[in-house]
């Protein structure tokens, strides 16, 4: 588990969501509950009692999702802060330019919401390591 709090944590700070630093914080707590939950729907959709490693990622994203829909839910993010203009909105090389369609009442929530669908649902990717339990 510990592991995968450093991780979840790295993957947050690279979506430039910071978190309260105090060990004993509702962060702490929300993300390790995250944690427990994400990895007891994972093994129980499996049949295992550990996440294989091609899952690892998948429950990253998984954990990153409930953490971020959970503190929305709770009135503690704001959404206005985060940044979606990651995306590339138009592309040069030489002379050809290429701008991609990209809507103008696209809300911050709108945006919210679609990453959040993104980073929850990959459980196609839990077929292959199913197991038969008697």
């Amino acid at each position: 588990m510990i592991r995968m709090y450093l991780d979840v944590v790295m993957r947050l700070s690279a979506l430039e969501v910071t978190l309260s630093s105090a060990p004993s914080s509702s962060d702490d707590m929300l993300l390790k509950h995250a944690i427990d939950k994400i990895t007891n729907h994972i093994n129980n959709q499996t049949n295992l009692i550990a996440i294989p490693v091609g899952l690892y990622k998948i429950a990253i994203d998984m954990v990153v999702g409930e953490f971020l829909l959970t503190k929305k839910a709770m009135g503690l993010l704001d959404i206005e802060t985060l940044n979606f203009e990651a995306v590339a909105k138009q592309v040069q090389d030489g002379d050809t330019n290429v701008v991609f369609a990209v809507e103008a009442n696209n809300t911050p929530e709108a945006q919210f919401n679609a990453f959040i669908v993104y980073l929850q649902h990959n459980e196609v990717d839990f077929i292959r390591y199913r197991v038969l339990t008697w």
